[in-house]
């Protein structure tokens, strides 16, 4: 009896359904547009819900999200940088409490901005080769142009030389 007991519990536990996840684990909306790719949408939503939460942790959350919004999209160094600010700034105000906001968002936004300074870093190198070839041509080129002045010197010093034989010999005659 005690065993068929200690069975019958045992199975009613393992179809009970889990427990709901707690609040700050459910993604917003603004998270659901930033994992769909909908970065303008999720730095909207991301904003309201900054703008409008009334507890400080939901603040925190949603600038949280704002900063990696804004990290993923930035085109410019100074959008960068204020992703940045705002990251740095979420870290002060989440103080020493556990992070429970979705890692997720920043590795896409760190993954995205990884992409951006490889492909950056790749133009540049491009971009300097071609300038270092173009300056290896255009020392060539110099070094050919002075190698025909000098001897364009050598020839008209040589013309002036005959010039002046010829002004010898046209005064005695």
């Amino acid at each position: 009896m005690i065993l068929y007991l200690l069975l019958g519990s045992s199975c009613a536990l393992l179809s009970q359904a889990p427990p709901p996840a707690p609040a700050h684990q459910l993604a917003s909306d603004a998270e659901l547009f930033f994992l769909k790719g909908e970065y303008q949408d999720a730095l909207s939503e991301f904003q309201r819900e900054y703008e409008t939460a009334l507890a400080a942790e939901d603040r925190n959350q949603a600038l949280y999200g704002l900063a990696c919004t804004q990290i993923i999209t930035a085109r410019t160094d100074r959008e960068l940088a204020e992703g940045i600010v705002n990251l740095q700034k979420w870290d002060e105000e989440k103080g020493t409490g556990p992070f429970q906001e979705n890692r997720r968002l920043l590795v896409l936004a760190m993954k995205q901005q990884g992409e951006v300074l490889v492909k950056r870093n790749r133009e540049q190198q491009r971009q300097g080769n071609r300038k270092d070839r173009l300056i290896a041509n255009q020392k060539e080129q110099i070094a050919q142009l002075t190698v025909t002045i000098e001897m364009l010197q050598k020839q008209l010093e040589e013309l002036e030389a005959i010039d002046e034989n010829f002004q010898v010999k046209r005064k005695t005659l």
